[in-house]
């Protein structure tokens, strides 16, 4: 069976050769139902985590083990105040701080460079655990101009970012298709807080600053000082200097404290759809540079959220699989119009929510 059409109800089957990250195959993979664009996630409990789906506002909550269904799941949408028109937040990165995650969405344009409100939110939840139950529960209220703090900021001039959040200037429909997510556009995707919980790292995907003495494009990371006060008491978003890593021209899909390892791990990956991704190792210090752990899947598994669990050295490595193509008996399980030639659907436009899959692997380091 060729990768290009693995049925998503036998990925286990194929996932062989389906599957190879850093070189290993045979990896056991894990199969969670109810999504397929997994973009951000982090853990809750030792057994259970809870994700997001850049294609809805619904947070769910799975079964580490047990991959199948989720056990809970809380749609943000009214909390976030989207619009009915565009609904989807697209939510890219999280990161835990005791019982709080915070969330942020991809503060960058539609796939076709589109301004979409909705897209611009940093918001948290509180995420409790009882009993074996989950209850999620929003708190303070979702930030919408965090962009605008970016660019006013003095210390985060000159690295491309009003040019790629499209800030100030008439633009011709050539130019507002530039400024795709997946072209020249901002777009956000790692969230991650420091070991005291004070500062939260803004991971960019782009854009990736040029450093002028190597020609070399760099990922960028800029800390946000005051998430708290932003979110609890709607401060101005105070941010510090930026940090600029040389990952291969990679820009950041997420990053993760390992509190085992007492350091930084950095899922980069390229600034387009490329299915190129490595793992970075960082130290935490400003003067040191990550480095290369290992490069990752160059297949269809796509990495996107990297979960570190309290007390164990491994990490669970989520696939956003929203592309991939399942086989459909006919033209009424897929979304209207999205029906592929050879009797597929991608995953993400099958009409029984049910049936949308995304894979997971454990990772160790």
């Amino acid at each position: 069976m060729k990768a290009a059409v693995c049925s998503l109800l036998l990925v286990v089957a194929c996932c062989g050769a389906c599957v190879g990250v850093g070189g290993e195959q045979g990896r056991k993979i894990l199969v969670y139902r109810g999504a397929s664009d997994v973009s951000a996630a982090v853990a809750v409990g030792e057994d259970m985590f809870v994700v997001a789906d850049d294609e809805n506002n619904i947070l769910r909550v799975y079964k580490t083990a047990s991959g199948g269904l989720p056990v809970y799941s809380y749609d943000m949408s009214d909390f976030l105040r989207t619009e009915r028109d565009h609904p989807e937040a697209d939510i890219e990165g999280a990161t835990r701080v005791g019982d709080r995650v915070y969330w942020i969405t991809s503060h960058g344009r539609n796939k076709d460079g589109k301004f979409r409100s909705n897209r611009y939110r940093f918001f948290a939840t509180e995420i409790k655990v009882r009993d074996g139950n989950v209850t999620i529960r929003p708190v303070g209220r979702p930030c919408t101009t965090l962009v605008q703090g970016l660019l006013r900021a003095a210390t985060l001039r000159n690295l491309g970012l009003a040019e790629a959040a499209g800030a100030g200037a008439r633009l011709s429909k050539k130019e507002l298709k530039a400024l795709a997510p997946k072209k020249e556009g901002l777009n956000i995707e790692g969230l991650c807080a420091s070991v005291d919980g004070r500062t939260l790292y803004i991971g960019f995907r782009n854009p990736r600053p040029v450093d002028k003495s190597t020609g070399r494009a760099q990922a960028l990371v800029v800390p946000l000082l005051n998430g708290a006060g932003v979110i609890d008491k709607s401060e101005r978003p105070v941010f510090g200097e930026p940090l600029l890593w040389d990952l291969g021209g990679l820009g950041i899909r997420s990053m993760e404290y390992g509190a085992s390892h007492k350091a930084y791990f950095i899922v980069a990956g390229s600034f387009d759809g490329d299915p190129v991704f490595a793992l970075y190792r960082w130290s935490g210090k400003r003067a040191e540079q990550p480095s290369l752990v290992r490069q990752l899947s160059h297949s269809n598994f796509g990495p996107e959220a990297l979960i570190p669990f309290e007390g164990s050295e491994k990490f669970l490595l989520l696939s956003d699989d929203g592309t991939l193509p399942v086989r459909v008996s006919d033209e009424s399980e897929c979304m209207e119009g999205e029906l592929l030639a050879n009797g597929t659907c991608p995953n993400k436009f099958l009409l029984d929510s049910n049936r949308k899959t995304f894979r997971a692997i454990w990772l160790k380091p």
